[in-house]
């Protein structure tokens, strides 16, 4: 039988109010959520197909990460040397690294980078777009659809905010993504067609907002301004994402304002935190400490206070029990939010007990004597010719 202990705890729920709240952007649509976890504090018409001009570029850099090879030297072809607006002025057969291309198209945003990068990596730009349109899918972004790796116009090249989200989550674990894109400022080395260049972050947040530590702007006339930011305070990343915007920097810095000044990411459970104590009045020892099997995070309005239950189960009530057993789970109801649940797990050995030992012993003794008087009665009866029935 299961026991069950009710606990109240003074914690934050987990409402999302926040989301109707109207705030004052332009963008066509926008979202802004938790880096770690992908939960969504804000959002509007999060779905809808737009095009993300340069956003693409995140896309391309994550490819070049996991397909290429940075220490590379590519030799610019002719098509990338050709492609137009925005650019690190490539030559024809010029040789650059492959990083060096990395933190043009991630900082100047470069096209012609993005051709050259991908004809190396994949021998041409249709194989490659391939392979982005693949990765999104292994993304489980199905309402994106890439046709070049540079964002240039094209109708058929879109995405939505929330896939833009899935794809910033993915590129951002990598720590060289991260740290390319946090710079404000690039070098890369003098070439056999170029001399030092010299590239200044076109993502202005980097140095006007507080914590802004990326990602990528984008801007073509039909897609507007678009932007990807981060930033992180207090060890809490925020990302918010603009389509359509008419001021992708005022837009983003809105979103985040509205994140780090309404909610906090609180820890409902660290991995290996003592949670409750169970009963074994069986166990050697009678009492057994049950931790956290893994962590639980939450991002909590500040608004709401005092308002989480916790439910505590006892799922094993009987020893033995092995340290690392599961033994119980924790439940964190969030009121008009979500239901957050964490398995319990012993921390230490939990044998049974000497007084239950020598019961045991007992019942197991007392059952084979029963058994045996059972088995000597049912011979002596044959012994002397009668029948059993």
């Amino acid at each position: 039988m299961r026991c069950k202990f009710v606990i109240t705890m003074l914690v934050f729920a987990l409402s999302r109010l926040g989301s109707t709240q109207a705030l004052p952007i332009t963008a066509k649509s926008a979202v802004l959520a938790d880096a770690e976890t992908g939960e969504v504090l804000w959002s509007f018409n999060p779905d809808a197909k737009c095009y993300p001009a340069s956003l693409t570029k995140i896309m391309t850099a994550i490819l070049v990460l996991e397909r290429g090879n940075l220490d590379d030297w590519v030799t610019v072809p002719k098509d990338a040397a050709f492609t137009g607006e925005s650019s690190m002025a490539l030559k024809e057969g010029e040789k650059v690294k492959m990083i060096d291309l990395l933190k043009a198209i991630l900082v100047r945003s470069a096209n012609d980078a993005c051709v050259a990068a991908a004809i190396h990596i994949a021998g041409s730009v249709e194989r490659f777009v391939a392979w982005m349109n693949e990765k999104a899918k292994e993304l489980g972004m199905h309402n994106t659809h890439f046709v070049n790796p540079h964002g240039l116009h094209d109708p058929h090249h879109y995405t939505t905010a929330r896939e833009l989200l899935t794809l910033t989550r993915y590129a951002l674990a990598n720590p060289t993504f991260r740290e390319i894109v946090a710079q404000r400022e690039i070098y890369i080395a003098p070439t056999n067609k170029s001399a030092l260049r010299h590239y200044r972050n076109r993502n202005r947040l980097l140095e006007l907002y507080p914590g802004c530590d990326g990602v990528k702007t984008g801007y073509t006339v039909p897609a507007g301004k678009c932007l990807v930011a981060s930033a992180t305070r207090n060890g809490w990343q925020l990302i918010a994402i603009v389509l359509g915007s008419q001021d992708h920097f005022a837009d983003c810095a809105t979103l985040l304002d509205y994140g780090f000044n309404n909610f906090v990411r609180l820890t409902l459970a660290e991995k290996g935190e003592q949670i409750a104590l169970f009963h074994f009045p069986d166990g050697n020892p009678q009492w057994l400490k049950a931790v956290a099997e893994e962590p639980v995070k939450v991002i909590v309005p500040k608004s709401q206070v005092g308002r989480v239950k916790s439910q505590v189960i006892q799922t094993k009530a009987k020893p033995p029990v092995s340290e690392g057993e599961i033994v119980g789970e924790i439940k964190w109801e969030v009121p008009g939010a979500s239901l957050h649940e964490v398995r319990l797990v012993a921390a230490h050995n939990l044998d049974w007990s000497l007084r239950a030992k020598a019961v045991t012993i007992g019942e197991k003794l007392l059952g084979i004597l029963a058994a045996l008087g059972m088995l000597q009665f049912i011979w002596r009866r044959k012994r002397k010719g009668g029948r059993w029935k």
